[in-house]
């Protein structure tokens, strides 16, 4: 049972990863196009599409943007199905995407698509042999029918439709969610403590993925959330490292400064070094911090403006970019001082040494005197 559990999550995590790009590059076009409009005068590029010049122009770098955004549910279901079956399932991958957008299943829709078309094919190679001149038939024509037409099968008639009704309940949950200052930083705790707990796995890729998920849909502020907390985590063992510095060894005192460029671009994966010193001790740290930090910004009035960028400099593209900025130093200093007060972070060599020093230094200063006998 556990082997098929890291067997599901294998798969989904390599669907993921050729997601992030896609989703990464098509929030930067439509930042930079909102930010060009912001500062002509205009909120709203859309009146620009029927028209010519400057604005008409940006107004289509903007759906560039979109465009890539859009691709979530292909990109996802597409790898899914070729982490499991390799080539031959990436036709009824990217169909069963591509129809998880149209009947509205979205992200959930995509993941049992990426899964139903992998496994399918995987079937098929197994059970249907041809050899002879015939051989070639099988990988060209006979694959692809029957894994193509069952997945739009599955999609269309069959799973669309509850899977189209799930996604829709869930996003108006979460909307109305983030009307309300206190559910805010509820959603806020939640996905900041996902983000830290395991800084690139699974659960903070979850969490990630339900941000921009919601994003394709039109709903920015869990995106905005996540993006705090994904900073926070290595940020704030780089500030470690500048507080005390005498409390690392001399490698991660020098893997401090990457971990602060990683912090500061939003790679949560900077801050592994550092938790596996002591994990027990640093990822309840670690999400106290991750939750704390997105739970400030949200209580500090942080909003939606248009498809957020992450990274520190994405303070730019939210409303109340102060309070963005503001919960993740929160966080990263939660960090800094908790780790220091929680871990020795030098080398065990180091540490024994250090201390030895110290203890001899205590016998040098002890001034003892036999004057009276």
């Amino acid at each position: 049972m556990k082997s098929k559990a890291n067997e599901f999550k294998t798969h989904l995590m390599t669907g993921i990863s050729y997601v992030l790009p896609v989703i990464i590059a098509g929030s930067l076009v439509v930042a930079v196009a909102k930010i060009i409009s912001f500062s002509a005068g205009y909120t709203d590029l859309n009146e620009f599409a029927g028209t010519s010049g400057f604005l008409h122009y940006v107004y289509l770098f903007e759906q560039v943007g979109w465009t890539a955004i859009g691709l979530l549910n292909l990109v996802l279901a597409a790898y899914i199905a070729y982490s499991i079956a390799g080539r031959p399932a990436i036709a009824a991958g990217l169909v069963g995407g591509a129809l998880a957008s149209s009947t509205n299943a979205g992200f959930i829709g995509a993941v049992v698509a990426g899964f139903f078309a992998g496994w399918l094919t995987n079937w098929v190679k197994k059970r249907i042999v041809i050899n002879g001149s015939l051989a070639s038939a099988v990988p060209l024509i006979i694959l692809p029918l029957i894994t193509v037409g069952a997945t739009g099968i599955l999609m269309a008639l069959v799973l669309g439709g509850p899977l189209g009704w799930l996604n829709t309940s869930l996003l108006d949950w979460i909307t109305e969610m983030t009307q309300s200052n206190v559910n805010n930083v509820v959603l806020a705790l939640v996905l900041g403590a996902m983000i830290a707990f395991d800084m690139g796995g699974p659960v903070n890729k979850a969490a990630w993925m339900a941000g921009n998920a919601l994003l394709m849909s039109g709903i920015y502020l869990p995106a905005i959330l996540v993006n705090i907390a994904i900073c926070i985590p290595p940020l704030g063992y780089g500030i470690a490292t500048l507080i005390r510095k005498k409390n690392f060894s001399p490698e991660l005192s020098e893997s401090g400064k990457g971990s602060l460029v990683m912090g500061i671009i939003g790679i949560t994966e900077g801050a592994i070094p550092f938790t596996l010193k002591s994990p027990l001790k640093l990822i309840p740290l670690n999400v106290v911090a991750g939750a704390v930090g997105a739970a400030t910004a949200a209580l500090l009035g942080v909003h939606e403006i248009m498809p957020p960028v992450g990274g520190v400099y994405g303070f730019f593209t939210v409303g109340s970019g102060w309070a963005y900025l503001v919960g993740i130093l929160v966080g990263a200093f939660i960090i800094g001082i908790g780790a220091n007060l929680l871990v020795d972070f030098r080398d065990d060599k180091e540490a024994k040494t250090n201390k030895q020093v110290n203890k001899n230094k205590d016998l040098d200063e002890l001034d003892i005197t036999f004057d009276n006998i």
